[in-house]
């Protein structure tokens, strides 16, 4: 079934490129088929990064603003009467540690509010520039000026002969895998690995954006607030001023690139959107997805070069990056612990489907001299 659907999209795809380009010029078919590729991959990745504000105006549409925020309440309380149960509501002593000794909000501000959509979109585009080049690589540009003979008389323009092994760049080298299964992450070509990372990054964003729909939950910053009011001119806090001491440190301090008070924060912001941490999950993502493509430290490299003690301080920076990250969004207030717990296992749970789709698949990554595609176009 899994394969029959597989044929049907292709088969569809091929028609859409050949209806744009027509099916006299193979050139122009492998040129509209790589922008197409393009386009739909950029299309998924932008709606996936708005899911946030997808879930505004969801909420904004289709749910009374009352009704929204006691249900946010009712969940961040519930998360705070777990955390104390567990021992784990931490965050206003932390946060109240740190401002005493540290501070420096506008720089935790400016990292909350800026550093985690600027990292994740530099290794979106960096991994799919990475396959796109892979790919252009893989175009046998001289045959596909050239044509190829039809498969019979009565085969039409746009049918193709496979070339044989040796003269295709579409087959790969005798004895190559792709099964990730087996753990040969390497193995997998540039695109499979895109698709493989950037299945993980859809899944887990997409999931964070049902528990934003059906698990609104109220950040700590909002519970002591009694004067914040979105655009509608609606209460957004708790003012629970008794009960949390919590400080809203960019609305107090600041930051170098936006508000809560900017307008537009507050259309497009959900306030609600806490439980899972999406700023977790990404930047956990980008952990993973740099530490598999980097793989293990290269014996190729001198243990006193440049490059060697670059490589080991990327790897130890980016293992760090999401500890800074779960540091940042607890003691700025905008997470609970329990959201980064969430967010982790949110990502857990997206890696585990996609390794096991993957490995349910094997024999449909796995090659040896196969032809990789059924026709001239760099699907």
């Amino acid at each position: 079934m899994k394969r029959r659907l597989s044929f049907v999209f292709r088969q569809l795809k091929r028609k859409i490129v050949v209806g744009i380009a027509g099916d006299a010029s193979p050139q122009r078919q492998a040129v509209v088929s790589l922008c197409l590729l393009a386009v739909t991959e950029l299309a998924l990745l932008t709606l996936t990064f708005c899911t946030n504000f997808l879930s505004a105006y969801i909420h904004n549409t289709l749910e009374v603003f009352h009704n929204f925020r006691l249900r946010a309440l009712a969940n961040a309380q519930g998360i705070v009467a777990f955390e104390r149960m567990t021992g784990l509501f931490f965050e206003q002593p932390l946060q109240r540690w740190h401002d005493t000794n540290f501070s420096g909000w506008q720089f935790w501000n400016t990292y909350y509010a800026g550093v985690h959509p600027v990292v994740t979109v530099l290794f979106l585009v960096f991994i799919l520039v990475r396959m796109f080049a892979w790919k252009l690589t893989r175009v046998n540009w001289k045959r596909v000026n050239e044509g190829a003979a039809p498969l019979s008389p009565l085969a039409g323009p746009g049918d193709y002969v496979p070339v044989a092994a040796s003269d295709s760049p579409y087959y790969a080298a005798e004895g190559a895998s792709a099964v990730v299964g087996r753990g040969s992450f390497d193995e997998l070509t540039p695109a499979q690995q895109y698709r493989f990372l950037r299945s993980i990054w859809v899944l887990s964003a997409w999931l964070a954006f049902f528990g934003f729909l059906f698990v609104p939950t109220m950040p700590p910053r909002l519970l002591p607030v009694c004067d914040f009011f979105n655009s509608l001119g609606a209460n957004v806090g708790a003012c629970l001023t008794t009960e949390f001491s919590f400080i809203d440190t960019i609305g107090a301090h600041g930051s170098l690139l936006w508000n809560w008070d900017d307008e537009s924060v507050k259309t497009l912001n959900n306030p609600y959107a806490a439980f899972p941490s999406q700023h977790t999950i990404f930047a956990a993502w980008c952990a993973i997805a740099w530490i598999k493509l980097m793989g293990p430290a290269s014996p190729a490299l001198r243990t006193g070069s440049l490059r060697f003690w670059l490589r080991g301080l990327l790897r130890w920076c980016i293992v760090v990056y999401p500890m800074v990250t779960v540091y940042c969004i607890v003691i700025t207030a905008n997470h609970y612990i329990s959201d980064a717990l969430g967010g982790l296992v949110v990502l857990a749970f997206s890696y585990g489907v996609v390794h096991l789709y993957y490995s349910l698949s094997s024999s449909h990554f796995s090659f040896s001299k196969r032809l990789l595609s059924p026709t001239l176009l760099p699907y």
